[in-house]
C-alpha cells in the first residue's frame, strides 16, 4: 500500500547547547507553514540529539518548547559542592575527565522519554532504538538497488551523532554500536539501547561533561560531543531519489547568517579556556560550514539566537521564549518563500502558489532522504 508523503519530512538539528529550543519555535513553523504531520526520519547533534529524540518519541513543537523551557539548566551542570570553579575543576582534574558527571541530565532526559506518546503508547519507562525503527520500510528484497549498509541504517527513524575522540572516529548511533562492546567485552545490540545513553553521548560537551566510556578491542575509549566531529549531520539522509523533503534546522549567532565568520578572541592572561573554546568551536564548525556552502543551504532553516551563548545555564524564561519565537519566525519565512513553496510542491504538497526560482528548486532537491 502506498504511502502518502504528502505531509511527511526527514529533519536534521544542529547542535547548539541551551539554545536547542529556537528548534522548537522552528518546528511549530513547519507543521504550520509547510504543512508536517509526520518526521520519519530524524537524526541530530548534542542538543539536536534532544529535540530529535523527544520528536522521535512522540512530542509535539508545543510539548518540546514546555520541556526546554521549564528545563532547569543550571542542574545540568551537576558538579557538585563548590559550583564549576571548585567542585568542577576538582571533577576534571581528579576524577571524571571533566567538571559534571551529567548524571543530572541522564535522569531528566529518562524522565521526558518515559512520559512520551510513544512510551505510553508502548507502555514502556524506557525507549530502545527498537522502539523507533520504521514501521513503513518495505523489505530488503524491493529494494535492491541499495546496499546493505544503507538499507540497515533505513531501519530506525533515529540517528544520533557521537565522537570517539580516542579513535578519531564519527559514531552514528546506532549504526556503529556492535563495533564497540561494555566492559565486560560483550558488543553492544543496537535494538536494546536506551535512546537516553545515545543522547548522553551526543552532549557531552569537553571539559563540561565527563566522556562516556565505551570499550573498543578490549581497550576504553571516550566519548563526547558528536559536534567535533560533525555538528549538522544533514548528509545523512542523502538519496539520489528523494520521496520526501529533508530540512535541516541551525543555529548561528547575531541576527543574520550572512554575517561573515565569527571572529573569537584569545586574550592575556587567563587565555587557556577561550583557547579551549576557540579550538572546539572550530572544530564542530569547520567541515559542516563546508557542506554548508555547497548543496544544503538550500534546504536548511537558519535560526538567529543573537547573544544567547551554547552553555548559558542561567537561561532565564524570557531568553527561552526570545529563542523559541527567533525559530518560528526564521522557519516561517524559510517555509512561505516562494522557491520553498515550489519545492513543497514537487513533493505533492499543494500550498498557496508563488513564483518559484528553479535552480534552488534543483538543488535543494537533489539528495534528500534514506530510502523508503
Amino acid at each position: 500500500m502506498a504511502v502518502d508523503e504528502r505531509h511527511r519530512a526527514d529533519g536534521v538539528f544542529e547542535g547548539g547547547g541551551v539554545k536547542g529550543i529556537a528548534f522548537a519555535g522552528a518546528i511549530a513553523a513547519a507543521e504550520r507553514d509547510a504543512g508536517v504531520k509526520e518526521w520519519v526520519n530524524l537524526a541530530g547533534t548534542s542538543a539536536g540529539s534532544i529535540v530529535a529524540a523527544l520528536l522521535v518519541a512522540g512530542y509535539d513543537a508545543t510539548g518540546i518548547q514546555k520541556l526546554l523551557a521549564d528545563a532547569k539548566y543550571s542542574r545540568f551542570a551537576d558538579t557538585g559542592p563548590g559550583g564549576v570553579w571548585f567542585g568542577g575543576v576538582f571533577n576534571a582534574l581528579f576524577r571524571l575527565r571533566g567538571a559534571a558527571p551529567g548524571r543530572y541530565f541522564l535522569e531528566w532526559m529518562a524522565k521526558q522519554l518515559a512520559a512520551s506518546p510513544l512510551a505510553k503508547e508502548l507502555g514502556k519507562s524506557e525507549l530502545t532504538f527498537a522502539d523507533v525503527k520504521r514501521r513503513d520500510l518495505p523489505p530488503r528484497d524491493e529494494l535492491p538497488d541499495i546496499s546493505d549498509a544503507k538499507y540497515e541504517r533505513a531501519k530506525y527513524r533515529l540517528h544520533v551523532i557521537g565522537s570517539d575522540i580516542t579513535t578519531g572516529r564519527m559514531i552514528i548511533l546506532p549504526d556503529d554500536l556492535p563495533d564497540y562492546t561494555d566492559a565486560s567485552g560483550k558488543p553492544f545490540d543496537k535494538d536494546s539501547f536506551p535512546l537516553v545513553q545515545a543522547v548522553r553521548m551526543s552532549m557531552s560537551y569537553p571539559f563540561l561533561f565527563t566522556p562516556v566510556v565505551l570499550h573498543r578491542q578490549g581497550r576504553p575509549v571516550y566519548v563526547v560531543d558528536g559536534g567535533l566531529l560533525s555538528n549538522f549531520p544533514i548528509w545523512l539522509f542523502d538519496s539520489p531519489n528523494p520521496k520526501r523533503p529533508t530540512w535541516g534546522f541551525r543555529l548561528h549567532g547575531g541576527t543574520s547568517v550572512n554575517e561573515g565568520l565569527p571572529y573569537r578572541k584569545i586574550p592575556r592572561p587567563l587565555w587557556e579556556v577561550p583557547l579551549l573554546k576557540a579550538m572546539f568551536s572550530a572544530a564542530t564548525e569547520a567541515w559542516d560550514r563546508e557542506q554548508m556552502e555547497q548543496v544544503v543551504s538550500a534546504r536548511t532553516v537558519s535560526i538567529p539566537t543573537h547573544q544567547i551563548s551554547t552553555t548559558d545555564f542561567g537561561l532565564t524564561r524570557a531568553d527561552a521564549d526570545s529563542l523559541y519565537a527567533w525559530g518560528v519566525n526564521a522557519a516561517h519565512d524559510f517555509f512561505t518563500a516562494p522557491d520553498q513553496v515550489a519545492y513543497l510542491n514537487s513533493f505533492g504538497k499543494t500550498l498557496a502558489s508563488a513564483g518559484s526560482a528553479p535552480g534552488r528548486q534543483k538543488e535543494a532537491s537533489s539528495a534528500v532522504t534514506v530510502p523508503g
